[in-house]
């Protein structure tokens, strides 16, 4: 296995007349407000954001009549101190540049691109010293160093390789051990929404299908970091706020969270982990069933259906979650058909693994 500290590093000047890569403005910067709609939603557009490799939501292909920027490359956010690798064409927001190099293959750009975004968030931040143009022209970065001096792109390259070679089969490894928990020999394929269709649907209130417990409110400043998660009401990030060493009477596992408040108003997310919650997330769990997974799952989504009833001037408060009203399959008695639920998750988890092996067997990653 290769190793970082057995190498020799040196400080090389990115870019600048004795740098190593040109920065180049990006072709497009197009504004927010400008871009077109269609339906043809297929161009990454690229933005100063810090999430999703900077790719801020993907656009109509009527924008490439503004320009377009070759894949290939990192992306640099000016102020923002992000910098991701883009495999394809894209189209970028306001203060986005370039860094392109023939020297650099898939695996050295990897490496380089972790490099850079540490580099620049250990010198750069919002407080007045934002990564401007000027400031990473003189910019300098450490990287493992070749016998004559020159950055060893060959060990960048080698040293992502193995390490992704080692991430693959760690992943086939997890992939394989769920499928053996799901329990299904993966023959099962296709007929998902018809069986959807097909099955028989009545409407539920909320408060007739789950026990619904509160959380409990722990602001930031009053809290001490740990490794149990804290949920709040997010929209994302399976509703972790931030990891904690509190606990409280919010205390809970094996449970379905779901938002009364913020953002993720009405998004509920499943923690099969021990975890606390917010006093914006309500927890949720089967009054007539043992919390099995796939069952909350499914019932995660048929909550999520009614999002569209609420907004910031009808929110979706403790009251109206425990009368709104879900639809539900139901069984020949006319009771929530639990057992079709769970055997439809399972399905549909095996089938997305089975996708999962397959791309992880079958993709090949240029030089």
């Amino acid at each position: 296995m290769l190793r970082l500290d057995d190498r020799e590093w040196k400080v090389f000047s990115l870019t600048g007349n004795s740098g190593l890569f040109p920065i180049h403005a990006t072709s497009t910067g197009i504004d927010g407000i400008k871009l077109k709609d269609g339906e043809d939603v297929v161009v990454p557009y690229i933005t100063r954001t810090e999430t999703n490799n900077g790719v801020a939501k993907f656009i109509s292909a009527k924008n490439l009549e503004f320009g377009k920027d070759d894949g290939w490359c990192i992306t640099i956010g000016l102020d923002t101190q992000t910098a991701y690798w883009q495999p394809s064409d894209f189209v970028t927001g306001q203060n986005i540049h370039v860094l392109r190099s023939d020297k650099l293959t898939f695996y050295s750009y990897q490496f380089l691109t972790v490099i850079l975004r540490q580099q620049m968030k250990s010198k750069f931040n919002w407080g007045g010293n934002g990564a401007t143009l000027g400031r990473l022209k003189k910019l300098k970065i450490m990287l493992p160093a070749a016998n004559d001096g020159q950055p060893d792109y060959l060990f960048m390259e080698d040293y992502v390789r193995e390490l992704m070679s080692a991430k693959r089969e760690q992943y086939r490894h997890f992939i394989e051990e769920r499928l053996k928990s799901i329990g299904l020999d993966g023959a099962n394929r296709g007929g998902y929404s018809e069986a959807l269709k097909s099955h028989k649907w009545q409407s539920f209130r909320i408060d007739t299908v789950f026990n619904i417990l509160p959380g409990k409110r722990l602001v930031a400043a009053d809290s001490t970091p740990g490794d149990r998660p804290f949920i709040g009401a997010l929209d994302n990030s399976n509703g972790v706020a931030r990891f904690v060493s509190d606990k409280n009477e919010s205390l809970d596992k094996n449970v379905l969270g779901v938002n009364y408040n913020g953002n993720g108003m009405v998004i509920g997310f499943y923690h099969p982990y021990e975890c606390i919650f917010s006093d914006d997330v309500k927890r949720f769990h089967l009054k007539d069933w043992e919390d099995d997974p796939f069952v909350l799952l499914f019932m995660k989504t048929a909550i999520l259906m009614q999002k569209q009833k609420f907004g910031y001037l009808y929110k979706f408060n403790a009251d109206r979650m425990a009368h709104t009203s879900i639809m539900l399959p139901v069984n020949d008695a006319g009771k929530p058909d639990y057992d079709f639920m769970e055997m439809f998750g399972r399905k549909m988890m095996s089938r997305k693994y089975k996708q999962y092996l397959s791309f992880l067997c079958d993709v090949h990653i240029g030089a």
